[in-house]
């Protein structure tokens, strides 16, 4: 559901196609994925050997799976598994002509479809997990709720997932809500933007997936990225050799995605639908899927209880995967270990 991270978006700024020649692009194998007009980047990273292959599928509408490389987590995971990063039609890097038309969640799950294909036709891995974060959590649903998707996948690892438009929207709206009076009462400041926030959501009770505005009071209460500082010391994301020797291009700054076609969304039958082993991640302070949702999720997953968990990380905003890197990679590895192919 995120539009973007800040501190991702403040790197994305400084993205830029260059020379590409050191390890973005030296470490992996890049494919491009070509499905109804998209020319989608398909990244596959790591232990390819291990036989075991995570499939992420990024956040927004409109991100990156890109974005996914720069977490210690997904480094550390790229160690013992081997990970694949998909930019999807509209977002990132993907390239292509695609009608404004194929924004919809029918042709999103047909592309994820086409790169489970894909990758199971050059690989043929032995297992195979999901992992989706934000929009991404979403997407997984409602791609494992449909047809026989869930055949042959091993598992899915749902971070700070977005399922649900209406009920989502509210849980925002009382989190921004309790975040501004808490402020005020404490003297912030900013009372002037608090109370502009107060009156945003007294002349708009009902907010939907394409506002703005409740994720900028999101960011600014720290539901996006709880500590800022010591999300910079965990990370030490390489800005300049992003910026000279990285696969982004320019591309990646334009806003292609319009994402009011997720307005009203709600995969809850999709929820209910999947049987499937299933991991489910959250931060406990995320403001832009606050944490009753993670409970919410759990209660609605039609995977029988013996096999589906639920851990919610501590003084953590929505990416658990770049907060608390090395947690992440546990719990992720563990789930793997527990459901892979013999």
């Amino acid at each position: 559901m995120c539009k973007r991270s800040i501190i991702i978006s403040i790197c994305v700024l400084l993205l830029a196609a260059c020379k590409k020649d050191d390890e973005f692009l030296q470490k992996g194998d890049y494919y491009f994925l070509e499905n109804d007009g998209a020319v989608m980047p398909v990244w596959v990273r790591g232990n390819v050997g291990s036989g075991v292959f995570i499939l992420t599928l990024h956040g927004g509408p409109g991100a990156s799976g890109h974005e996914f490389v720069l977490s210690k987590a997904f480094r550390a995971l790229e160690e013992k598994y081997a990970v694949v990063y998909w930019d999807q039609r509209f977002a990132g890097i993907s390239q292509g002509a695609p009608s404004k038309s194929s924004l919809n969640v029918d042709q999103f799950v047909e592309d994820t479809e086409k790169c489970i294909q894909l990758i199971r036709h050059l690989y043929q891995p032995k297992s195979l997990f999901l992992l989706g974060h934000s929009w991404g959590g979403g997407l997984g649903t409602a791609y494992l709720g449909r047809e026989d998707h869930q055949s042959g996948i091993n598992g899915w690892i749902d971070v700070d997932g977005s399922k649900n438009d209406t009920l989502e929207m509210q849980y925002v709206k009382q989190w921004v809500l309790n975040k501004a009076a808490e402020k005020l009462q404490q003297g912030t400041e900013d009372p002037e933007f608090w109370n502009y926030a107060l009156e945003w959501y007294a002349k708009h009770p009902k907010p939907v997936y394409s506002d703005i505005e409740p994720y900028i009071f999101v960011s600014a209460g720290g539901g996006d990225v709880y500590d800022f500082k010591k999300f910079n010391e965990i990370n030490k994301i390489p800005y300049i050799r992003l910026f000279f020797q990285s696969p982004f291009s320019i591309a990646f700054l334009l806003d292609k995605t319009d994402i009011s076609f997720a307005d009203g969304i709600n995969f809850t039958p999709e929820l209910n639908a999947i049987q499937i082993p299933s991991l489910v991640l959250w931060g406990q302070n995320d403001g832009i899927l606050p944490v009753p949702l993670s409970q919410w999720t759990w209660d609605q997953l039609g995977t029988d209880p013996a096999h589906k968990q639920l851990f919610s990380f501590p003084q953590c905003g929505h990416g658990p995967h770049f907060e608390h890197p090395e947690l992440f990679a546990e719990k992720v590895s563990a789930f793997v270990e527990a459901y892979k192919t013999p």
